[in-house]
């Protein structure tokens, strides 16, 4: 599996993207591009999509990356650099544990994968309605590239037996 050079890792919040980007980025050598430390200033501010498809493009060029995150907005243009997709598929009572979960560890401090320190409905209910609302688009974009990989997976433990890192 050693010849897939820009992997994109995609699902819901909570579905467990940035800890697999931490770990194939640690086992492959890979530098990791987060979309959420590329959006987010601080805790209320974040960047337009205009500026972030504008920082996406010198880092998209590099030869080796791995990058989380969804952000629909961009993914066509990201998929243009991708060989290999990885769709983390969660329940959604699971990412919304893992979301509630890691809001109250990172309370009050800078979170590593640029989340937000905040929680609100309506956060909530873009992680419940994820399937219904972001997967149509995550899949009419991946038919438009067939030529790249994409693996679906439950958690990081499947995708690292999958691919044998």
């Amino acid at each position: 599996m050693n010849n897939y050079q820009r992997i994109l890792v995609l699902g819901s919040p909570g579905s467990g993207k940035s800890t697999l980007t931490k770990q194939i980025a640690q086992k492959r050598q890979l530098s990791i591009i987060s979309l959420d430390s590329l959006f987010w200033l601080d805790d209320e501010k974040t960047i337009t999509t205009e500026e972030l498809k504008a920082k996406l493009i010198p880092l998209m060029k590099e030869k080796y990356w791995i990058m989380d995150g969804n952000f629909a907005s961009t993914l066509p243009q990201r998929l243009d650099h991708a060989d290999l997709v990885i769709y983390l598929k969660v329940p959604r009572l699971i990412a919304m544990y893992r979301v509630l979960k890691r809001y109250l560890h990172y309370r009050g401090r800078k979170n590593p994968s640029g989340n937000p320190d905040r929680m609100d409905l309506e956060f909530l209910r873009y992680i419940w309605d994820f399937p219904k609302s972001q997967e149509p688009l995550v899949k009419k974009y991946l038919a438009q590239h067939p030529d790249i990989y994409c693996f679906k997976a439950r958690n990081a433990q499947e995708v690292f037996e999958h691919f044998r890192w």
